[in-house]
């Protein structure tokens, strides 16, 4: 084994840098060394190369927090992990101390850090992480569908206080990856879904998948689509996955209908009528990351009842992932995945 490595770094503000850093070595008892398979390019990973930044990242940090692979070696203190394991890896890492963590609230962990933010992540071919952090997956579940345990993760933490029902009507707003499972994931539940976009490949996608009524937001009303599709009554969900479009979501909810609000945009303000959400009696719901939920997207992905891997619309090289990050932020790709080689 070589001694360095490529790998996809924070180069500061803006800035992604393809450089060589040294094989990653395990620094706890409780850590292990994964050999990658390769890894997502999310949105937050966009807020982070933007400028200014939606997140603050560590300097020369790799980035990267959707992926999985083998184990390859463990530290001491490892306890139910062995080498040649296949696992996830849940990023996020909660001190289980806290007054959040201790009230069952590990997503708002007050001391948590985050791989591919703080540490090192998955735009590389080696990773450490902690035990706590794996999830087991499935030998048999191909890897285009795999890359999505992550997103699927977050995602659930959303659907799961909405409850959508079979025949509601459901609402997405933006049909980049978070969109889409959204929407896949309301379709799979009975409900009649809508989605919205302005990027002209990522609409023809939501066709290809399924999607009930695809509205270029270019060309089309998508208020008139809502309400003539719904009789003029709205939709019974609607689900912000863009992180700017409070507004628009309370416009297009029914009477006592419910918004899932997950896009996240630090520098996004947008504007909300308060007496619309009291008067129609919406519910709302902030959805933050993934509490719990590993386990069950890796059993819904693994069951094949909603299978994202036709998403994926890049798969490159670690050299060539600036052309992946590009792409995506011009609405030319759906997914964009990561891999050590192609």
């Amino acid at each position: 084994m070589a001694e360095t490595m490529i790998a996809g770094t924070f180069g500061g503000v803006g800035i992604l840098e393809i450089t060589e850093k040294p094989l990653p070595t395990i620094a706890k008892d409780d850590w292990v060394l994964i050999k990658n398979e390769g890894c997502g390019v999310c949105g937050s990973d966009l807020h982070i190369l933007a400028d200014p930044p939606g997140f603050e990242a560590a300097p020369d940090v790799v980035l990267g927090h959707e992926f999985l692979g083998r184990v390859i070696e463990v530290g001491s203190a490892v306890t139910e992990t062995k080498v040649g394991d296949r696992v996830a890896v849940n990023p996020n890492m909660t001190c289980g101390k806290c007054r959040y963590c201790k009230a069952g609230l590990v997503n708002h962990c007050e001391n948590w850090t985050t791989l591919g933010l703080n540490l090192d992540g998955g735009f590389a071919p080696y990773t450490t992480a902690p035990e706590s952090a794996l999830h087991p997956v499935p030998e048999d579940l191909p890897f285009d569908a795999a890359v999505w345990i992550e997103p699927l993760s977050c995602v659930v933490n959303g659907t799961d206080k909405i409850a959508i029902q079979p025949a509601q009507t459901a609402v997405v707003i933006g049909a980049g990856p978070i969109g889409m499972i959204h929407a896949m994931m309301f379709k799979a539940a009975g409900a009649r879904v809508i989605i919205s976009d302005f990027a002209p490949l990522r609409l023809e996608m939501a066709k290809k998948v399924g999607i009930d009524i695809v509205v270029n937001g270019k060309t089309d009303n998508l208020d008139e689509v809502v309400m003539d599709y719904t009789h003029g009554m709205g939709a019974e969900v609607v689900a912000d996955a863009v992180g700017s479009q409070f507004g628009k979501a309370v416009e297009l909810a029914a009477r006592g209908g419910k918004i899932t609000l997950f896009g996240m945009n630090e520098h996004a303000h947008p504007p909300v009528k308060q007496f619309d959400i009291t008067r129609n009696e919406l519910t709302v719901y902030g959805t933050f990351v993934s509490p719990y939920t590993f386990p069950r997207a890796i059993q819904i992905l693994a069951s094949g009842i909603i299978d994202p891997s036709g998403l994926n619309t890049l798969t490159l090289p670690i050299e060539k992932m600036g052309d992946g990050i590009a792409a995506a932020r011009a609405g030319e790709a759906v997914k964009v995945v990561v891999v050590p080689e192609v």
